[in-house]
């Protein structure tokens, strides 16, 4: 008779056969797998895990004063989609100001177009950049208001490329709105490019196409002709071009006026600019002169940035607002823009341009 108790002990022997099968092969994939690990690999690491070992450090929203300071990350004026003024090669060989408060010698390159006998100090209520209220228009230059007759002298050195009217030939936005008109090419020094100058409203005209001139030679007489009210000398300084879009500010390139001692003033510019690199258009830049070096001073005046947005960062300054005539002193600047005040204090000296540059939220 079978013992009953053979099959229990084949069956115990078959389970601990199969327990120490699997045993060894557990061990073998678990050396197997452990590999990677222990090279120290990280790629095979997923996604999230990786994130989780080495956390990307969280950014912290820029103070005011680090927003003024640097923005580092904000782009160039240059390279706003606002002006694009990286179409518009360079005017000459020099860098826009990259600190808060740049003085530099300027291009003060250009002589009055009006003689001492007359007014050569410009038009202060319609600066370049600001809106004509009749036309709705920018300003493109800048006025020089004088008596019918009074002579019209070259800036520079230069030859006649323009004698006549605008009748035919455009040189505004429109026909029929500089009237008789003289434009000049010049080549001036430390400027890589031809500088072209426009006297416009001209009563008469003392110069003829190709004709060569030389710097406070009379071309012209100030008149009344094309689209204008009263008797003045409209005059334009183009870089580049002798087209309309490429007039610059002409208070950055005239050279300065002596104040009432002797003493020749400086000029003032800049531009302010939001973290994402665009020009920003302010309409209360208040300049106030808060200590004289000497003689008269000017207790303040106001600025506006430049209307159009296509005379806003154009070589060689890439500034939004000007003003010349600025005796040699400290100047604060200030303007509110979104309910913030931002305010600086700038000195000023003689024959010299201060360039200033906000950054704003």
């Amino acid at each position: 008779m079978r013992n009953p108790r053979y099959p229990i002990f084949f069956f115990a022997c078959f389970i601990l056969l199969v327990s120490a099968s699997c045993l060894v092969g557990s061990q073998q994939q678990l050396k197997t797998n452990a590999t990677p690990a222990l090279k120290g690999s990280t790629t095979e690491l997923p996604a999230e895990t990786a994130a989780v070992v080495t956390p990307p450090s969280q950014p912290t929203a820029p103070s005011l004063a680090a927003t003024e300071e640097t923005s580092p990350s904000a782009p160039s004026p240059a390279a706003t989609e606002e002006t694009s003024p990286s179409a518009v090669p360079p005017a000459a060989e020099t860098a826009p100001c990259e600190k808060k408060v740049c003085i530099e010698s300027g291009f003060f390159l250009l002589a009055r177009p009006i003689g001492p006998d007359g007014r050569n100090a410009i038009d202060t209520s319609s600066r370049y950049g600001s809106i004509n209220k009749r036309t709705r228009e920018a300003y493109n230059g800048v006025q020089f208001l004088n008596s019918s007759g009074t002579p019209v002298l070259a800036a520079a050195d230069g030859t006649v490329v323009v004698a006549g009217d605008d009748s035919l030939e455009t040189y505004a936005l429109r026909p029929n709105t500089y009237g008789n008109l003289v434009i000049l090419k010049h080549s001036l020094p430390g400027v890589s490019e031809p500088v072209f100058t426009l006297y416009a409203h001209l009563s008469k005209l003392d110069v003829k196409v190709d004709d060569a001139v030389k710097s406070g030679q009379q071309i012209g007489q100030v008149g009344m002709t094309g689209s204008v009210r009263g008797s003045t000398l409209y005059f334009e300084v183009r870089v580049g071009k002798n087209t309309y879009q490429a007039a610059r500010n002409p208070e950055l390139w005239l050279e300065p006026l002596p104040d009432e001692t002797g003493d020749q003033m400086g000029a003032l510019a800049g531009n302010v600019i939001n973290n994402q690199g665009n020009y920003v258009h302010i309409t209360n830049i208040l300049i106030q002169n808060v200590r004289k070096t000497n003689g008269p001073k000017i207790r303040q005046l106001y600025l506006k940035t430049y209307y159009d947005r296509d005379q806003r960062g154009l070589s060689p300054w890439e500034e939004s607002f000007a003003a010349s005539y600025l005796p040699e002193g400290t100047y604060k600047i200030s303007f509110w823009y979104r309910s913030i005040l931002y305010q600086r204090e700038v000195e000023v000296q003689p024959n010299m341009l201060t360039f200033v540059t906000f950054r704003v939220k």
